[in-house]
């Protein structure tokens, strides 16, 4: 008489387990697909350009707080591209490149928003070196200049 009910309660037992089971898989799977960014953070996404041709920019940037402090140093792509998930707030991007003059930009990071920066780098303006050379009498020609009076 107890083999019977055990019986049904251990199957039960066996199908509540697998319930929880299948019902905790399908959970573990949705947080996975669901959690692109973590909370608090959100991406910027910029795209640097050479501002006469539009061609794409390998160049350097700097993400650094509204107080100045370095976050991150980040690569430009090739294509000229740079993608980067960052704490919401506000940051200054400074893109630098040798060939070009630097650019600034402010930007804010929201929580889950993308922000969209598009930067044109235009060219580094020339520096023309100018000396002004003055003729000055020299040791000989001082002394004779001061004992003759001319």
């Amino acid at each position: 008489m107890l083999r019977q009910p055990l019986s049904t309660v251990q199957t039960l037992v066996g199908i509540l387990a697998g319930m929880l089971t299948i019902v905790g898989a399908f959970f573990s799977m949705g947080s996975l697909t669901s959690a692109a960014m973590p909370p608090h953070q959100g991406e910027i996404v910029a795209a640097v350009q050479d501002a006469r041709t539009r061609k794409p920019i390998a160049a350097t940037v700097e993400i650094l707080t509204p107080e100045d402090a370095l976050v991150t140093t980040l690569n430009v792509e090739p294509d000229g591209s740079l993608t980067r998930r960052l704490k919401e707030g506000r940051y200054r991007l400074r893109v630098m490149h040798s060939a070009f003059s630097t650019e600034v930009r402010h930007i804010e990071v929201q929580a889950g928003q993308r922000s969209n920066v598009r930067i044109a780098l235009g060219p580094r303006p020339r520096v023309v070196k100018t000396a002004t050379v003055s003729e000055e009498p020299g040791p000989v020609k001082k002394f004779f200049k001061d004992l003759f009076g001319q």
